[in-house]
């Protein structure tokens, strides 16, 4: 009896952990849980709300919200910002969701007095920006007041600037966005005073019709405004290049510069992570939204500033907007700093592609309706084909090619017939190295045993699908992200250590809430990390390849690894 009930109380132990681990993993913040789509309007004269300055000249300004008026403040009443498009510039809850929200009892004495304040940064969104008050009981948002408009002075500001490489080493792809254009064109030279040449850009754009579901059609939809995108080509190898965006009629961007790959076999340096989001610097809350990324956004930026990045790799689950297409646009400015300066190199994540029956592996609505159509558009890579999102490129001495665990990869699929035929086609006397790329892991460690598309399962697939072909072609180094933390094999060959095998690491550390892992640690994990943010880097030349984990909130190193070639 004894023995039975120590069994009994064991059990129950295990089943709390378990229980809280599936709740964690989750990480839910108390503001998702409002819902909108419940929303009524009820408006109330004694409400005012103000916004100063009511005009503004730069994205990223800040403006000043005060609220005062409020009968009977409830600690959940809300702040919210709305962007209204299509020129219907009027506020409608039920079927806009707002951009970002505040609590308003984050103004120390609302709950007091029925007033405070609180201040947004707000980039331009190419159109007016309104800050509604919303009373709300647990239940039912109530829209009781509405401030004045901010506008900004040009709408037509080229901006969410980012760069990309086209697989070709003497071309770089820019592309931006507008609200309208006249003949828009990059400029570029070797001087920032001497932008001696010029290319047209093609636009485009996307429709709410264009996506699979909601939210995406509906609640989360916003106009993209127009996406323009240009080739600036024979451009020469280790080259300083300076640039701008726009057109004379609307206006220009600054000068950016970037480098282009070296034609030899000199170090390169990339910075590689997975799942990081957006994280608000004015500390508001969105659908989803992930603080530690703007830690990993800075590390980056700063990075960049000092010239110590060449390439960046971000492995699928790039912004969360998972159907909240504002959210794109704020992502893009988070990473202004970085990608408008150095390639920014991207795989494809469940959060933008998985919808059911789109035509993907996985029939799960994690990406909110998208369907892979905002990343396709808004990240030009150099893929075959639509909704193909797989290819390779070199740099320097490394061979990059990229998958997407989102399709179909089994044996024969089109994308795995692709695989096999970029690395046939690798030279390993001029690119030594070669660094193979998926969302969703190979190996890791996890407590994800959901049937079909859970981590467990879809890295046994995988496994039996795809190892045996990177073994043959002695793939040195794979990058995974999805499973939120740090993980580093050894040199695996089908589950055993062994020596020439490929070293697997999993970085989906960037800014998503951490996961969890499995009571047993796997005899493959050399180093495992689940408790901090971050970003790895690498540096490669043709002799040896050098690998460090480096946590964002400190920039230390906690892990690194050498990897050589004789």
């Amino acid at each position: 009896i004894k023995m039975a009930n120590q069994l009994q109380a064991n059990t129950c132990i295990l089943f709390s952990l378990l229980v809280t681990q599936i709740i964690a993993h989750k990480e839910i913040h108390p503001n998702e849980l409002v819902n909108f789509k419940q929303s009524v309007i009820r408006m109330d004269a004694t409400i005012v709300v103000s916004a100063t300055p009511r005009q503004l000249a730069v994205s990223g300004s800040w403006v000043n919200v005060t609220y005062q008026g409020v009968s009977d403040p409830n600690k959940q009443d809300i702040i919210a910002v709305y962007s209204p498009t299509s020129g219907k510039y009027k506020i409608d809850p039920v079927h806009q969701a707002p951009i970002k929200y505040v609590l308003a009892s984050k103004s120390p004495k609302y709950l007091q007095t029925g007033a405070g304040s609180y201040r947004f940064r707000i980039i331009n969104f190419r159109a007016p920006v309104y800050f509604a008050f919303l009373r709300y009981d647990g239940k039912t948002p109530v829209l009781s007041a509405v401030s004045n408009p901010v506008t900004f002075v040009n709408y037509n500001d080229p901006l969410q600037v980012h760069l990309a490489l086209t697989g070709l080493p003497s071309e770089m792809v820019v592309v931006w966005s507008t609200l309208n254009a006249s003949k828009p064109m990059v400029q570029w030279g070797t001087s920032p005073q001497s932008l001696v040449h010029s290319t047209s850009s093609s636009f485009s754009s996307y429709t709410s019709s264009d996506m699979c579901g909601s939210p995406a059609k509906d609640l989360g939809w916003r106009d993209p405004g127009l996406i323009h995108k240009a080739v600036m080509r024979d451009l020469q190898g280790g080259t300083t290049y300076y640039y701008k965006v726009g057109d004379g009629t609307y206006g220009w961007s600054e000068i950016f510069h970037f480098k282009t790959p070296p034609t030899d076999m000199s170090t390169v340096r990339v910075v590689a992570f997975g799942d990081m989001g957006l994280g608000q610097p004015d500390g508001s809350s969105q659908h989803l939204e992930e603080p530690p990324a703007s830690n990993t956004s800075r590390l980056i930026s700063k990075m960049v500033s000092k010239s110590e990045v060449d390439v960046v790799l971000h492995i699928g689950d790039i912004s969360y907007a998972v159907g909240y297409s504002a959210q794109w646009d704020e992502f893009f400015d988070q990473v202004k700093d970085i990608a408008a300066y150095v390639p920014y190199m991207v795989c494809i994540g469940n959060h933008e592609r998985d919808w059911p029956f789109s035509g993907g592996l996985f029939n799960v609505d994690d990406s909110g309706g998208e369907c892979g159509v905002p990343h396709e558009r808004r990240l030009v890579m150099p893929r075959s084909e639509p909704d193909k999102p797989w290819y390779g490129f070199d740099y320097g001495p490394v061979h990059f090619l990229l998958m997407s665990t989102e399709h179909d990869f089994k044996v024969g699929s089109p994308q795995y017939q692709f695989l096999e035929k970029d690395l046939m086609m690798v030279n390993r006397s001029k690119t030594p190295w070669l660094v193979f790329s998926g969302h969703r892991p190979m190996y890791v460690d996890s407590n994800d045993h959901t049937p079909v598309s859970g981590d467990n399962p879809v890295a046994k697939l995988m496994r039996e699908e795809l190892e045996p072909l990177l073994l043959k072609y002695k793939v040195d180094l794979a990058f995974w992200g999805h499973h939120h933390s740090y993980q580093r094999s050894c040199p695996l060959v089908k589950d055993k250590c062994q020596e020439g095998g490929i070293t697997h690491v999993v970085m989906g550390m960037a800014g998503k809430g951490l996961s969890h892992l499995n009571l047993l640690k796997p005899s493959w994990v050399k180093n495992i990390d689940n408790k901090h943010y971050g970003l790895a880097r690498f540096d490669a030349n043709k002799a040896s390849l050098t690998f460090e984990f480096v946590h964002d909130e400190d920039g230390a190193v906690h892990d690194s690894f050498i990897l050589t070639k004789n």
